[in-house]
């Protein structure tokens, strides 16, 4: 006798928010997940209503009560009651969670994606009493899910040890690097690129961001030790959008540029557009991440899928993404220093590099990705694994 496939309500909510993390991994795992016909049948909820936005199309959608209807109330609205009432009308098997987030009680199983747990790894991004509070909350979901995705071994180590995940419900699927990211020539975009931000020589770039874990004073220490064996035209171009209000967390880092005189090598963008970044990362002679900790590292990816050769810090999970895509070093001002004026000045060098990242960044995809997440959905489920998709190749 033939049955209906298993439908997955697969949570939308940051469809609507595209500029950050979760909302970069729904936008680009959402569509390789319904990219084919292979079950389990994958279905999009989102909340309706203002604070929303507009649902996708073919989204099932509810419509959240007067006082949930903005900011933080909303969001907590949507993850306790909106999601598991928006999935009960899909009529789903199963309900994804792309984010450290979900319904405290439900019926459905629930698969939640932790791509990190930087809050409790690093306690200055605990944040208020009421972030800890509901971080709490969100960490008894975590604990009753039926399994757990995460996008690095260091991350899977992480979350085992601070919220007890046992190894046999946890589950590393890596991220990927979106199709845009390629190595593209174009002069006229490069010539505006360097008009626009006065670069008249080579080009350091990093677009890390610019919260405190991200270690770029380290970065522009090491920039300063290298610059006397660099052409004095290189400029260190830092990218990201600053953040008032919060100087623990994003300290300014035009102190340590003043500190070390580079204001006129050190170029501080702002927040870039798509294309601003894709067009940077092709102009780039050298990317350098310094970062203390990341749950995956995404953009050192990106930077390697553009044919940017790469140093990167050797920390957290950077060597599982990196490998031997890139150059690894600790991420102090003199390794870094070095390894800066050893790649800079070895033209042969950065060829090699340039062709390891290329095709170390082809060894990820959102495909694979998909595949991979829809396994879970089918051990959950009880039906046999998919065929094919494995995990990333080692470093």
């Amino acid at each position: 006798m033939n049955t209906a496939p298993h439908r997955i309500a697969f949570d939308g909510l940051f469809l609507q928010q595209p500029t950050t993390g979760s909302g970069q991994y729904a936008l680009h795992l959402w569509p390789a997940l319904v990219s084919d016909d292979t079950s389990p049948q994958v279905v999009l909820v989102q909340p309706a209503g203002a604070a929303g936005g507009v649902p996708a199309s073919g989204a099932t959608s509810v419509f959240p009560p007067p006082w949930a209807r903005s900011g933080k109330p909303h969001k907590l609205w949507w993850e306790q009651r909106g999601v598991v009432r928006a999935a009960r009308t899909a009529s789903a098997d199963l309900l994804h969670v792309p984010y450290f987030a979900g319904p405290r009680v439900g019926r459905l199983p629930l698969v939640m994606t932790i791509h990190d747990v930087i809050p409790m790894v690093m306690p200055d991004y605990g944040g208020s009493a009421a972030m800890r509070l509901y971080l709490r909350l969100v960490s008894a979901v975590a604990r009753r899910a039926s399994a757990v995705i995460t996008d690095s071994d260091c991350s899977a180590r992480d979350i085992q040890g601070w919220l007890a995940i046992p190894p046999a419900r946890l589950h590393v699927i890596p991220l990927a690097a979106a199709p845009t990211f390629r190595p593209i020539d174009d002069p006229e975009t490069a010539a505006a690129l360097r008009e626009r931000y006065s670069l008249p020589g080579p080009v350091i770039f990093n677009v890390d961001g610019l919260d405190v874990r991200k270690n770029l004073p380290a970065l522009v220490e090491a920039f300063a030790r290298a610059l006397p064996d660099l052409p004095e035209e290189t400029r260190l171009v830092i990218a990201g959008r600053p953040h008032t209000g919060n100087a623990r967390l994003y300290p300014p880092l035009e102190p340590a540029i003043r500190a070390r005189g580079l204001q006129e090598h050190v170029v501080l963008t702002g927040r870039l557009s798509d294309a601003e970044k894709l067009g940077l990362y092709n102009l780039a002679d050298l990317y350098v991440s310094a970062s203390l900790y990341e749950g995956f590292g995404l953009s050192p990816l990106e930077a390697m899928a553009c044919g940017t050769p790469v140093i990167s810090s050797n920390r957290s999970s950077l060597p599982e993404v990196v490998g031997s895509g890139g150059l690894l070093v600790d991420p102090t001002p003199p390794r870094l220093a070095a390894a800066i004026v050893s790649v800079m000045s070895d033209e042969r060098m950065r060829r090699d590099l340039s062709r390891r990242g290329l095709a170390r960044a082809a060894s990820f995809s959102w495909r694979r990705t998909a595949d991979l997440t829809r396994n879970v959905y089918r051990r959950v489920l009880g039906e046999p694994a998919l065929a094919g998709p494995g995990r990333q190749p080692t470093p």
